[in-house]
């Protein structure tokens, strides 16, 4: 989840202003804020001792099924005199995950396919042995890696376990690691990585591609061979969002394509259900489940018997481990009997009182954590009898209101909340003022209000509630927030049209923005720190300077077409409407209209760009430094990349640095899917520059004869127009099919053709 830019200041107001301390019941706050300072008490891995320690939050990474992560500073640590936890030392950065998403949407998403796969709450953030396993599986794997890969750093370590009382969920202290997503290679023979188990490294310019979708193969194996298959589902290259679990290391010093790859997430988010696949990875691992290991469900099951022979076998290498190991015996276990799980427990649970005892105090843990009983009641949940305990589990199957009255049955702070908020008009208006401020602070910080905006409704909680259930509604924050502050389009045309005039006009100001963007490369990986020197020296070159002024040009198109789209569909629905016909077919054919624009491949936006390459053509006389920029100018979306396209031969790594841009700036819309780093990423930087490359090498000593074939093509197919539709050539349909013709298929071969030719 991308973070976006909101007031930190103003999001800690609210939240405080949520948390007030005169009511019965406290708001929890979705997630921290830069700076903030953290108290856990946590118990390390291996060792398993218990102490304290003091973090800050540096910055918030993203939230999403599983959990939310910070980077944070460890600023001090007390454990028992003599003892310490390996890795862990005051001043330096660690991973922080609170096993609870900062959404309410993927919360409850999650928790609901959670609660089908096992019949209970998501385990790993309200019971503490399921957070401890997924722990100790990551440290054993670990030493695994070691076998496997001849070195450790290949996973990420993990330090410490740890509860959060703020925001109600367990959590974990894993290492941190400086490193970066993929590198997007410019490759103009793309079937070399076919074969990506066997070609060396050295024979395809897709190296990094490769070496990662090894390194993950070989993740899967090690965990399948270890007795972890449901945990190497994370590592599945065709779920397509497996890939960011992968970083290249830059703290390790390792060279190479392959170098310094590292696993970092072993936690999944969401469950895997027999008739839910989620990824085409998906619909495999359901049939090896049910076939091959019985698994109705998959989740984070491992096989403990399996990784006791896997330790035994490699036993010198698990011998420090095996505390690890003799604790993971008993923490998995135990979380498997705290869910009532009935495609594993199945009828055990009608037979088997020890089991039905177990899951009930699994369950009441979770209920207290999620503050639907406080501690009385879960002690009468847990030992009390089975009636109570059935009815109470029955409701959480009622949407909406079982939570409710689960909360008025079993939490006294609840009932008194709710019996003073009926009877006290100061105290009901405080507990709705807490519960603005508390969704205010998400929707200021997902950008659905903005600041002034969301200290306007915090004074006026009523008009909060009105639009919170109109507006509030909507799925796009952006929309929502421009529909209340309609003056933020305006701003924002202001900002766009200033930016846009200084990026036409000043030749510094188009210098600092490439400079920002290469500096902005470098620091994602998109560039070495070798290729980011080389280009920033080549700034000034006439060709790039050229190529930023025909960017600015670019960015001048961008709303071209959508306002002649608008404009040419209002018109037409007004006409529909001036001459009685109805608003709904005025709609349609706006919609129509609207919808051709932006499907077409050649629109009037990118008609003015390719013109105006077309004319630095003719200014200039210069055909060598256009041939590939013109044609690709004129054509919808991509044309953004003709220049990079150009500059390949002679400027590689801007080429492909520009194009990597585009890429992912294109694919980051995509929900899931579009993560940075995700294999969609890949397959959309291939699609529109790696494969025009690949067609350019096989179309040069064939273009004579494809211009030909393309003319023939067009002449046919016009002839075949004229003689079965009876068009007359000579009347004004016939006159424009002809030009047509001959700029689209004719004038390629009898112009184009010619200047490439001049140019060898």
């Amino acid at each position: 989840m991308a973070q976006k830019a909101y007031s930190i200041e103003l999001a800690a107001e609210l939240q405080a202003a949520a948390n007030d301390p005169t009511l019965e019941i406290r708001r929890r706050p979705s997630r921290y804020e830069s700076g903030q300072g953290l108290h856990l008490e946590i118990e390390g891995v291996s060792p398993a001792v218990r102490g304290a320690a003091d973090f800050t939050v540096e910055k918030f990474l993203g939230g999403g099924f599983a959990g939310q992560v910070y980077r944070c500073r460890l600023d001090g640590l007390r454990l028992p005199e003599g003892v310490d936890i390996p890795g862990l030392a005051p001043g330096r950065r660690y991973t922080l995950k609170m096993l609870i998403p900062p959404s309410r949407f993927s919360r409850h998403f999650r928790n609901f396919i959670y609660w089908l796969a096992f019949q209970g709450p998501f385990s790993a953030q309200v019971n503490y042995s399921a957070c401890r396993a997924g722990l100790l599986w990551q440290k054993l794997m670990r030493r695994a890696a070691r076998v496997a890969f001849g070195r450790e750093t290949a996973i990420k370590d993990a330090y410490a376990s740890f509860y959060d009382e703020t925001l109600g969920a367990f959590g974990e202290v894993t290492e941190w690691i400086e490193g970066r997503m993929w590198r997007l290679e410019s490759d103009a023979d793309m079937t070399a990585r076919r074969d990506w188990r066997n070609v060396s490294l050295e024979a395809t310019a897709s190296a990094e591609y490769v070496a990662k979708r090894r390194f993950m193969a070989d993740m899967v194996r090690l965990l399948h061979d270890m007795g972890a298959p449901e945990f190497a589902r994370q590592y599945e290259w065709y779920t397509m969002k497996s890939q960011p679990n992968v970083l290249k290391r830059s703290d390790t010093g390792e060279e190479g394509p392959g170098g310094g790859l590292c696993a970092i997430d072993f936690r999944a988010g969401l469950a895997l259900l027999p008739f839910l696949p989620m990824s085409p990875a998906d619909i495999k691992l359901i049939f090896q489940g049910l076939f091959r290991r019985g698994a109705l469900v998959q989740f984070d099951r491992g096989d403990l018997s399996r990784l006791a022979q896997f330790a035994q076998q490699h036993e010198v290498d698990f011998a420090e481990y095996r505390p690890v190991l003799e604790e993971l015996k008993t923490r998995d276990p135990a979380y498997r009997r705290s869910l009532p799980d009935l495609t594993h427990h199945g009828l055990r649970l009608l037979t088997d009182a020890g089991l039905r005892r177990d899951v009930r105090a699994g369950l009441v843990e979770g209920y207290r954590a999620d503050e639907l009983a406080d501690d009385r009641f879960a002690s009468t949940l847990r030992e009390g009898a089975g009636f109570r305990f059935a009815v109470w589990y029955l409701l959480g199957a009622v949407p909406f209101l079982g939570r409710f009255i689960r909360r008025l049955w079993g939490h006294r702070a609840y009932r008194r909340h709710l019996g003073r908020a009926l009877t006290s008009r100061d105290y009901f208006l405080r507990a709705v003022a807490t519960k603005t401020a508390h969704q205010l602070a998400d929707w200021h910080r997902s950008g659905r209000a903005g600041e002034g905006h969301a200290r306007f409704l915090a004074r006026r909680p009523g008009l909060f509630f009105l639009e919170r259930f109109t507006l509030g509604l909507l799925p796009f924050p952006g929309l929502h927030r421009l529909l209340v502050e309609p003056s933020l389009a305006w701003k924002g045309l202001r900002a766009f049209l200033r930016t846009l005039r200084q990026f036409i006009v000043s030749a510094e100001f188009r210098e600092k923005w490439f400079l920002d963007a290469i500096a902005e490369g470098e620091r994602d990986g998109m560039l070495t720190r070798a290729e980011a020197e080389s280009i920033t020296a080549q700034v000034r070159d006439p060709f790039i300077v050229k190529y930023l002024k025909c960017l600015g040009v670019h960015f001048a198109t961008l709303p071209v077409t959508q306002v002649v789209s608008v404009t040419l569909g209002l018109i037409a629905a007004g006409w529909l409407l001036a001459h009685g016909r109805g608003w709904g077919e005025a709609t349609k054919w706006f919609a129509i209209i609207v919808g051709f624009f932006q499907i077409t491949p050649i629109s009037p936006g990118s008609i003015c760009r390719g013109a105006f390459v077309v004319y630095l053509m003719i200014r200039e006389r210069n055909l060598k430094d256009y041939l590939v920029a013109a044609p690709l100018s004129f054509v919808k979306y991509i044309g953004y990349l003709a220049f990079p396209l150009q500059m390949t031969a002679t400027y590689p790594q801007l080429a492909r640095f520009m194009a990597s841009r585009w890429a992912t700036s294109m694919v980051h819309i995509v929900p899931v899917f579009g993560e940075h780093g995700a294999l969609l990423e890949h397959w959309i930087f291939d699609l529109f520059f790696n494969l025009p490359q690949r067609f350019a090498r096989w179309a040069k000593p064939r273009v004579r004869g494809l211009l030909t074939t393309w003319a023939l093509l067009g002449i046919g197919l016009t002839s075949a127009l004229i003689y079965f539709l009876k068009i007359e050539p000579l009347e004004k349909t016939g006159i424009n099919l002809i030009i047509a013709t001959i700029c689209l298929f004719v004038l390629p071969r009898v112009l184009f053709y010619p200047l490439l030719a001049a140019r060898r």
